[in-house]
């Protein structure tokens, strides 16, 4: 198959079906060849039994995102999908949408494409789920701390704005092994599972957002998880010195870690700090610790007064909210 680097020039091909030498120029479009097709066609030429069979193939430039997808039970609106270009979906009757309305096609600084938020879906009104936009929350399975339904299926989407990072911290996990399942999308590589009594390690997306799927079968409820998930501003990050791409040395995920109040061990949260125009009463950060918060004269504490170093999985300890505010 032709190249799609080569689409920067004519694509010669000998011979065309009319048995002669053809230059398909960059500016050549599928109108009349693909219908379907957004980004360039070139011929695809293949030598068999010493007979030339040449094809039109459609290649993407590096300019487009490609098709998002269809909605099941939804409906899409737009049918371009270059750098500029918006797609807006709406769901069929007795279904909600989760995710973003409006999908817009985005330069990247890699020098292609992408569309700035994931594909979004419908889900019948009376599923559980739901989409989430705060700069923190919780995520439980349904009828959480009691039993689960059988044969739910839920999804979560955590939406943040783009280069936005998501941490995830797991404090409670009890599934049927291998029948009841949670499927984690958003983090670097494929989907990450979940199953059975082992809570899982702390999660970061390498994206500006996390979709979590939960499925149960027909026999056997247990209690389920409680997720905390929250969200780290770029401009926050950055003024902290974090790095902001993922890295396989993990450099990336404690760093996030250590801002939402986790570290890794099991005995030492990380310094919580002292609140601009406020006091922080005691300096043990050993799990089982509180310590307390007050503003100066004239200014309003937001937030917990005080906070406890915990536990939050079998490898990681974590203060149980964020440092307040003075305002």
């Amino acid at each position: 198959m032709t190249d799609p680097s080569l689409l920067d020039l004519a694509v010669r091909v000998q011979p065309s079906p009319r048995g002669e030498t053809e230059f398909h120029p960059k500016s050549s479009t599928c109108s009349g060849q693909i219908p379907h097709c957004v980004g360039v066609c070139v011929w695809d030429c293949k030598l068999d039994d010493r007979v030339h069979t040449c094809v039109y193939v459609c290649a993407l430039p590096s300019y487009t995102c490609g098709n998002p997808g269809q909605l099941l039970n939804g409906h899409q609106q737009g049918s371009t999908f270059n750098i500029g270009d918006k797609i807006r979906y709406s769901c069929s009757q007795g279904y909600v949408l989760e995710g973003h309305t409006t999908l817009s096609c985005l330069a990247t600084s890699a020098g292609t494409a992408a569309w700035d938020f994931p594909l979004p879906y419908c889900r019948a009104d009376d599923g559980c789920g739901g989409t989430l936009r705060g700069q923190s929350g919780v995520i439980t399975t349904p009828n959480y701390p009691a039993e689960y339904n059988n044969n739910a299926d839920c999804t979560w989407t955590v939406l943040a704005e783009p280069g936005d990072t998501i941490a995830l911290v797991f404090s409670d996990f009890q599934l049927e092994d291998d029948y009841d399942l949670l499927e984690v999308s958003g983090t670097e590589g494929s989907s990450q599972w979940f199953t059975g009594p082992n809570l899982p390690s702390p999660i970061i997306s390498s994206k500006n957002w996390l979709r979590l799927h939960f499925t149960s079968d027909g026999n056997h409820k247990l209690r389920g998880f409680s997720a905390q998930y929250q969200v780290k501003k770029m401009t926050e990050l950055k003024s902290r010195g974090v790095k902001m791409l993922p890295s396989k040395d993990n450099h990336h995920k404690i760093s996030v870690l250590s801002q939402m109040g986790v570290a890794q061990g099991h005995n030492m949260c990380p310094d919580p700090g002292i609140p601009d125009r406020g006091k922080r009463k005691g300096s043990d950060f050993r799990r089982g610790a509180t310590v307390h918060f007050s503003c100066d004269e004239g200014y309003e504490l937001q937030g917990s007064k005080s906070i406890s170093c915990l536990r939050v999985t079998d490898s990681y300890v974590g203060w149980s909210d964020d440092r307040p505010i003075c305002r």
